[in-house]
Formats: C-alpha cells, structure tokens, sequence
C-alpha cells in the first residue's frame, strides 16, 4: 500500500509540475507578445507603407477592394492616400482633418473628435503614454494579433515584429481589414507631404 501510495504522489508531483512548467511557459509567452504593440508604435516618428483595404460583409462576401500608400508623422500628420480603384485623400495636419476626392474635385472637412475609435488614435498617441493599450488575443497563421477594448472590434495584427494587418468592424457591420506592405520606419517626410494643395476650381466644405 505503502508503494502504491508512493507511487500516486510521484504521479501527482510530476503532473504538478508539468502543469506549472506549461502555465510558466504561456504567462512567459503572453509578456513576450504583449510588448510587441508597444515595441513598433514607440519605434518611430515617421512611417509610410502602402496597403490593401478590403470590406466584407456580415456574410464575408468581398465587397469593395482599395489599394494605396500612407505617410505619418508625429505627433498628428498623415496622409492616407487611395490610388484605385478612385483617388483619394485622407489628410491630416495642423489638427484639421480633409476627405479629398480627386475625380469630384471636392474636399470637405471631417470632425476629429472621435479619432480615439480609430486606427490613427494609435499612430499619434506613443503607447507608453496611454494606459488602455490593445491586449493579445492569439496567433493565427505566423500573426500575433492584439484587440482593442473597443467597440469597433478595432484589432492589430503583427507578423515578425512589424505591422501587418489592422481590422475593424464598420458600423454597418461590416468587417474591414487593412494588409500592410513595404513599411518603412523612420522615413525623411518634408512638411510639404501634409500640405492641403487643392487645385484651382476644387469645391471646399467645411
């Protein structure tokens, strides 16, 4: 009896220490992941990258596809710039916001009071001055993905330590989702890239 009893405690004590062994690698794991976010977003000052936007529906059916490039300057300069299928321009600078479509030769000015619900809000905001950061959800694929609290269901995905994909669900309901590619970090970008230049005959709407 004694021999069994030996037995079972051994059997229990090496279970037990499987099982901490197991937790000590995924809470090791988690921290790891974690400081990825806040490792890229602290990196920089300036970036650009091009992208690849896609819109779902609550169905997954594809139902528009943009492609482009971006620049970003802290602490609040970007453009986000479509090529196709339509030219358009996101630009922000001096703390104004403008929606420029080429084709209709428009610009209208957006409210920004509400950029914290947007991707942009992490771009500009350095994450080791905010305490709400995205936490890690799980890996997917080769990418690290970590989910804001927001309503949205604004997530980050990383692949290699880099930006790699942003989602979000519109309001809507449907699932948009921004691919990452050629990110440079750091790039020389004059002033003159955030200038709002409209050309003669554009229609302005503040």
């Amino acid at each position: 009896m004694r021999a069994i009893a030996k037995c079972l405690r051994q059997s229990q004590l090496i279970q037990m220490t499987n099982f901490l062994a197991a937790l000590a690698l995924c809470f090791s794991s988690v921290a790891i992941a974690n400081s990825e976010f806040s490792d890229f977003f602290n990196s920089f000052e300036t970036l650009s990258a091009d992208f690849t936007q896609q819109t779902f529906s609550d169905s997954n059916t594809l139902l528009t596809k943009t492609s482009g490039y971006l620049h970003f300057k802290r602490p609040a300069s970007f453009v986000w710039q479509t090529k196709t299928p339509i030219e358009q321009t996101l630009l922000l600078n001096k703390h104004e916001l403008w929606l420029i479509d080429t084709e209709l030769e428009q610009a209208s000015q957006q409210a920004t009071n509400d950029l914290k619900n947007t991707p942009l809000y992490w771009l500009m905001n350095r994450p080791e001055n905010l305490q709400d950061l995205p936490r890690f959800s799980h890996s997917e694929l080769g990418v690290n993905w970590y989910k804001t609290s927001q309503s949205n269901q604004l997530s980050f995905g990383f692949r290699n330590k880099t930006l790699d994909t942003i989602q979000l669900t519109s309001q809507l309901g449907q699932k948009i989702q921004v691919l990452f590619s050629k990110i440079i970090l750091n790039p020389e970008l004059n002033e003159s890239v955030f200038a709002l230049n409209l050309a003669p005959g554009f229609d302005v709407i503040r």
